[in-house]
């Protein structure tokens, strides 16, 4: 059975959803920025901005870059990001990625691409990139416009003049607002402002394991978290270099142990040297941290402080071939952030499916099934051992490309950084965004 029909059936086991793989592998065709950048169609009315959905079921807020529904940020936001349902339900407004799998044609055809060209062209016209001047909000719309452009890049042949269109007026926009590598670098640590805040627990609730929590010390040097590595290449590979982050993002892997730091240490080397089956260590936790790329002015990839998700998993108890398993989700806001309210983080019940998914429902017409927290972790992680459930040790599922086994390796942040900058530069998505900037000077 492949892995991504086993997580299939994992998942629908769970009664949730849209579990399967990309599986394309495409090549990015030659690129020509279009000799015109002008769009004649009138925006249409559609553009305008509600705060809320017709129903009334469902809170939108589309004001997230400036409290003027109808400012152009907002605007050229929500027309890559919005989704409706055939009831009139919007989402994306809140999504960390844009809801845009590989089938959806979205953008591409009809009023929606007519839409996106008038206003990207209208930002280019009037300079929309001076509207704005704070650098976190420049870097957070950055990361949006960047991931639209990943997904173009990332799709067929199909669809390729209009494909282009956008690619050439996104790859425009992400350089107008690039910050330089010093205002990256002084970002605000929003995961830092989110332990301050003490809005959410600062360690596992034994008596309320519902309750989610954020270590204090998870990205400190030195602390009982340790973060792991490996010799040749990123060490969450598949959240890397799959849809929907395509390398935009460096995936940190934390792991900590009853005993602290130095048991964590030598557990790490017993799993290197003996490679055991099985470990029986309850308590022990395992943490996957997003972080953000950004690009700078100079057209490098920086890694920035921002955090853009954290899931947790605590081991309540280990047996010889049973983890039980807690699984918590907290997840970038922008209206938050912007507003300084904890980091911008949330805890996550449930969400849309994008990481290992390609159906779009909206497209299809279906009803949007957002996936409760726990059935998306379980889908790859639950079941077996603790050693099995650490995909980055085990590969159970997600074998590396030359089937061997990896050598964990304690690393910094910063390293895992480079090693993910370096994936990405060979990538196609980064080379179709290098060729139209190459075109801009």
């Amino acid at each position: 059975m492949k892995a991504c029909d086993f997580i299939a059936l994992v998942i629908s086991i769970l009664l949730v959803s849209c579990t399967a793989n990309v599986g394309q592998s495409e090549t990015t065709p030659g690129i020509q920025p279009p000799t015109s950048t002008t769009v004649t169609t009138q925006e249409a009315s559609s553009t305008d901005i509600p705060t809320s959905t017709p129903n009334g079921l469902n809170e939108v807020r589309w004001n997230i870059y400036a409290p003027d529904p109808q400012h152009l940020w907002n605007r050229l936001f929500r027309q890559l990001y919005r989704r409706t349902t055939n009831d009139g339900r919007e989402y994306g407004w809140n999504s960390l990625d844009p809801l845009l799998w590989y089938d959806t044609t979205y953008l591409l055809e009809g009023s929606s691409h007519q839409q996106a060209m008038s206003v990207l062209d209208k930002f280019l016209a009037t300079k929309g990139e001076n509207l704005i001047t704070d650098p976190l909000q420049r870097a957070i719309f950055q990361r949006d416009m960047w991931a639209v452009f990943d997904w173009l890049t990332s799709r067929s042949d199909t669809y390729s003049a209009q494909r282009q269109e956008l690619q050439w007026r996104l790859a425009q926009v992400i350089r107008k607002v690039a910050l330089t590598e010093e205002e990256i670098l002084s970002l605000p640590n929003n995961y830092e402002a989110a332990v301050k805040s003490k809005a959410f627990a600062p360690k596992y609730q034994s008596q309320t394991p519902d309750i989610g929590f954020l270590p204090a010390d998870l990205l400190r040097p030195d602390s009982d978290w340790v973060c792991l590595g490996r010799e040749g290449g990123p060490i969450a590979m598949t959240h890397t270099e799959e849809f929907p982050s395509y390398g935009r993002s460096v995936f940190l892997v934390f792991i900590r142990v009853p005993g602290g730091r130095e048991a964590t240490l030598k557990m790490l080397q017993e799993l290197n040297e003996q490679r055991p089956l099985t470990l029986q260590l309850a308590d022990t936790e395992v943490a996957l941290v997003r972080r953000a790329m950004l690009i700078n002015d100079q057209g490098d990839i920086t890694p920035s402080p921002i955090t853009e998700l954290v899931q947790i998993r605590h081991f309540e108890y280990v047996g010889v071939s049973f983890a039980s398993q807690n699984f918590y989700e907290f997840q970038l806001n922008r209206a938050s952030l912007f507003a300084g309210a904890a980091g911008g983080f949330q805890q996550l019940a449930k969400e849309v499916m994008l990481f290992r998914s390609h159906d779009d429902v909206f497209q299809a017409g279906l009803s949007v099934g957002e996936v409760l927290i726990p059935g998306i972790c379980a889908g790859c992680h639950a079941g077996g051992t603790l050693t099995l459930s650490i995909l980055s040790y085990s590969r159970w599922r997600f074998p590396l490309p030359d089937q061997g086994s990896p050598v964990l390796i304690q690393i910094t942040p910063d390293l895992e950084a480079r090693t993910v900058i370096t994936w990405k530069q060979k990538h196609q998505t980064w080379q179709a965004l290098e060729t139209f900037t190459n075109k801009l000077h």
